[in-house]
């Protein structure tokens, strides 16, 4: 029997091992729920055939002893769940479909980080709205709500090309894409979420004025641009030499260059 797609509101948490969920019900030897909340797998229909392990670019399982499970007596057991960059082979490749991976997002930390930017985007923009900029310069201020309409279809860019051009799996999140998206402004920029991210922060700088924003928005944009070479690992590995060739093609963040190779490409190329 497959894994329940719908585990995590049809079940319940029945403790941790290592920091990694375990969803019930529970009742070793026999019965041993689902280990993991974004590389999920069913301990009771895993046959420990080791497939996903084999095929894992990440090394996120690791093997489990499981004495006494009428299935098997080792299990792979999803340690590194956070180190998935979705590829989905092991899903994909399960024989008895016991695996289901799933969208996790950014860990804690990066989560209360983007919580900041996104205070650090309103704040600095609501307060240049309402208030005037803070050292009252207008060509800055304009030029802040130059970068804004220019920088909010890049922020929002992920919310709208990926529903549509992404392929999300059936019942999953429109984050779990399984095709490389390059049309639109993901054909002038390879991230242009991060580019709206900073340019956003940018805007709120100019607009607001306020040496705060400058003092929250510089680092992070700076942690942002860091965070971009790790990503794109993680896509070559998912999309292999399809992602490879849409890099020879589109800049990473240089929106000059990649509007003129945009309008200089053919079309469907």
């Amino acid at each position: 029997m497959p894994i329940d797609p719908s585990y995590q509101k049809n079940r319940r948490k029945a403790g941790k091992e290592r920091g990694i969920a375990i969803w019930g019900p529970v009742d070793p030897p026999e019965k041993l729920g689902i280990y993991g909340t974004y590389v999920a797998v069913d301990w009771d229909t895993c046959t420990g055939c080791g497939k996903c392990i084999e095929v894992c670019p990440k090394q996120v399982f690791e093997w489990k002893d499981t004495p006494g499970h009428p299935t098997s007596e080792r299990k792979p057991f999803p340690a590194n769940e956070l180190g998935c960059v979705e590829c989905y082979r092991c899903e994909s490749r399960c024989p008895v479909e016991a695996i289901r991976v799933v969208f996790g997002g950014a860990p804690a930390w990066q989560k209360a980080v983007l919580l900041i930017m996104f205070a650090q985007i309103f704040v600095g923009i609501s307060y240049g709205t309402m208030f005037g900029p803070y050292y009252g310069l207008i060509i800055p201020l304009y030029v802040g709500w130059l970068v804004t309409v220019v920088g909010l279809p890049f922020f929002l860019a992920t919310a709208i090309y990926f529903p549509r051009k992404g392929k999300p799996q059936e019942g999953k999140s429109s984050m779990d894409v399984t095709a490389v998206v390059e049309t639109g402004l993901y054909g002038v920029v390879r991230h242009p979420q991060y580019l709206g991210c900073m340019m956003m922060m940018l805007a709120s700088i100019l607009v607001s004025q306020h040496w705060l924003s400058a003092v929250i928005g510089v680092p992070i944009a700076f942690w942002i641009y860091s965070e971009i070479p790790e990503e794109e690992e993680g896509l070559i590995l998912k999309f292999g030499d399809e992602y490879r060739s849409y890099m020879e093609r589109v800049p990473r963040l240089n929106i000059v260059s990649g509007l003129y190779s945009y309008f200089k490409r053919e079309p469907g190329k």
